[in-house]
């Protein structure tokens, strides 16, 4: 279980997730303003052309050409010199128990809270943010859905106006079910903003 609130449950989130697949947002959006968060942006399949920055579009296109005719591409298409103008950026999750969790495979170094802060290795109920219910709604509709999200949020607890880009594309070698997830994180603030320990 991500959270010990009722709506924050894990059957509360998987009712979240499922409504996302659904492009019904109104519930996520309710469960955001009592996380302290706006109501975030989400978008199925947006158009590489739509993407904001060069990261994310590049690394949709990347995606998108190693799939080839596949639904997702491989795990085994990750490749850090291909990927090496976005991967301070990627995060690479496996999936535990069907999405009932999902585990920090590699965490890109520039998006670590701070200075030797590295979720590697965590499970995203082990971090620390509040946010942690809406990343997992969104983990949950992608493989639910086994579609590309982007969706761009703002930190609960930011005064500034911080924007967090997030692109969150599946992997798999199967032919009907998700293997892991890959994530591009970009953040977006202004010059006297400070990062925010919620993405």
């Amino acid at each position: 279980m991500l959270a010990e609130d009722s709506y924050c449950s894990t059957e509360s989130l998987w009712k979240r997730a499922e409504e996302v697949v659904r492009e019904d947002y109104f519930e996520l959006g309710v469960l955001m303003q009592k996380l302290g968060s706006p109501k975030p942006v989400l978008i199925w399949n947006q158009s590489p052309e739509n993407l904001p920055g060069e990261q994310l579009e590049y690394f949709f296109k990347w995606w998108h050409q190693s799939r080839g005719q596949n639904f997702a591409a491989s795990p085994d298409a990750v490749d850090p010199l291909e990927l090496r103008s976005v991967l301070g950026y990627l995060a690479v999750l496996d999936i535990i128990d069907g999405g009932e969790d999902f585990k920090y495979r590699l965490y890109g170094s520039a998006i670590m809270n701070e200075p030797g802060k590295d979720l590697t290795g965590l499970l995203l109920s082990d971090i620390w943010t509040p946010l942690r219910a809406f990343f997992a709604v969104t983990y949950r509709a992608v493989v639910l859905r086994k579609e590309p999200l982007y969706t761009q949020h703002i930190p609960h607890h930011s005064l500034k106006m911080q924007t967090w880009d997030r692109l969150i594309l599946p992997l798999s070698n199967q032919h009907d079910e998700v293997e892991r997830l890959i994530v591009a994180i970009v953040p977006n603030f202004s010059d006297d903003a400070s990062t925010k320990d919620d993405h």
